[in-house]
């Protein structure tokens, strides 16, 4: 048993808590099947421990060690990341766990008592008690996974480290929520998947790549060092994923052009997570700018940031979309997306911006990584990319000139030319900027002993 699991249960099962829990717990589902409500009252009672206190707990656990002052000196210990990781993540939610294992075996006594030699399968009901415990733990592994990142990107604040990681968390069981029928199916590459498993299976398969990234980040916060493998494997899954559920009906050419659209939405979604995410060490890209210098590979595998495999993944995508558009451009209009008729003439000059523009994007999250407020440098990377991707081109098109709108965004209906020259312009600025910067950060001298 890891130290840290059995550290955190003694902290968190204390025996009056046991005792009250289960007392209380007792006395509302002898009223609750007094009154006929045993199974919902069971599954409210469930989410309350499981759902709410067990995402804040999930969110709580690292920076509580970060204001007690502990947590330096668990990094220094023999732990490693793995039993770190799930230590925090099922140690830290013990009691809530108490709590909604007594709720998930009432409910299972609820559901099952009117016919306990038979599990029928085919009832909603009763794949929701496997579907309870999915996506409790979903919940609670995405909470802990945004607390690490926020706490890596130098957010000691408690309460808003916890607060954005609790709201991730109860975010992942609005799926859950949506009471899908046993009768639905899902269509995914062709095949009719009924639509309970497949929650299932998908809150299973996330689940698994958010422990993977858990993983990742206690290892970077106990100094391991490895490559970036991760990200690229995620990125694959992720476009896999997703481009299952195009009609897989259509016709050869439009299908392909599709499946390359919805690979290259995931991995620009994906590209600007991690490079949101990712926290600002001037140090660490000082390293990194070394490396590449020299050209050790080895080094810059492991110094690399999760965005850069992830924008790269996302290129290649994109090259292969502008290919496809340059070979077939005929099948694009028969694609049906209203906000493509805009830009369907140049389509391939569009989805080159955007490719620019996100390389700019880059830029400016570094500059303000780099710059003297790193710790705030994830909100004011938002605001300006809110600013240059949003209210700008709104402010263009509200003036009747979608051209200038597309100055500072990839704005269907703008001229991709002026939008190819403003990227390139605004990216050679950047690069310009960070150079400046980057040089004063190095050492002004050598040091003798």
């Amino acid at each position: 048993m890891s130290w840290e699991f059995r550290r955190n249960l003694w902290i968190q099962l204390t025996p009056h808590r046991l005792i009250a829990t289960s007392i209380v717990l007792g006395v509302v589902f002898l009223t609750a099947d007094r009154i006929g409500a045993l199974r919902w009252v069971s599954a409210g009672v469930f989410f309350l421990f499981a759902g709410f206190w067990g995402t804040r707990r999930a969110a709580d656990s690292i920076m509580e060690e970060v204001i007690g002052g502990t947590w330096q000196n668990q990094r220094m210990s023999a732990v490693g990341a793995w039993p770190m990781a799930w230590g925090k993540l099922f140690g830290a939610t013990a009691f809530a766990w108490y709590g909604a294992g007594i709720a998930w075996i009432v409910r299972a006594y609820a559901d099952f008592s009117d016919a306990p030699l038979r599990v029928r399968f085919d009832a909603v009901e009763h794949i929701d008690l496997i579907a309870m415990l999915v996506f409790a733990v979903l919940a609670q592994a995405m909470s802990l996974l945004v607390a690490l990142i926020q706490m890596r990107r130098r957010r000691r604040g408690r309460h808003m480290t916890v607060g954005i990681g609790q709201i991730a968390g109860l975010m992942v069981l609005i799926p859950f929520l949506d009471r899908w029928s046993s009768e639905r199916v899902m269509e995914w590459y062709g095949n009719a998947i009924p639509a309970w498993s497949f929650l299932n299976l998908s809150a299973l398969a996330f689940l698994f790549w958010a422990m993977v990234a858990i993983h990742q980040l206690m290892r970077a916060e106990l100094q391991y060092r490895d490559m970036t493998l991760r990200v690229p494997a995620f990125a694959v899954f992720l476009m896999t994923y997703l481009s299952g559920f195009v009609d897989i009906g259509l016709a050869p050419e439009i299908y392909r052009a599709v499946v390359l659209q919805v690979a290259g939405t995931a991995a620009l979604l994906l590209y600007y997570a991690a490079l949101l995410a990712a926290p600002g060490e001037p140090v660490a890209l000082l390293r990194l700018m070394r490396a590449l210098r020299a050209g050790d590979w080895k080094l810059i595998g492991e110094l690399a940031p999760s965005w850069l495999p992830a924008g790269l993944i996302f290129a290649a995508v994109a090259i292969a979309v502008i290919v496809n558009a340059l070979a077939s451009p005929v099948t694009l209009p028969k694609l049906g997306f209203w906000w493509l008729r805009y830009a369907i003439d140049s389509y391939a000059s569009w989805v080159a911006a955007i490719l620019v523009f996100a390389a700019r994007d880059a830029g400016i999250v570094l500059l303000f990584a780099i710059g003297k407020r790193p710790e705030r440098a994830d909100v004011n990377s938002i605001v300006s990319l809110a600013v240059l991707h949003g209210l700008l081109p709104w402010t263009w098109l509200a003036f009747q000139s979608p051209s200038l709108a597309g100055l500072t965004s990839p704005v269907p209906g703008a001229s991709t030319a002026l939008m190819l020259v403003a990227a390139l312009a605004q990216l050679l600025l950047l690069g310009v900027l960070l150079n400046r910067r980057l040089a004063q950060l190095q050492p002004k001298g050598v040091a003798y002993a």
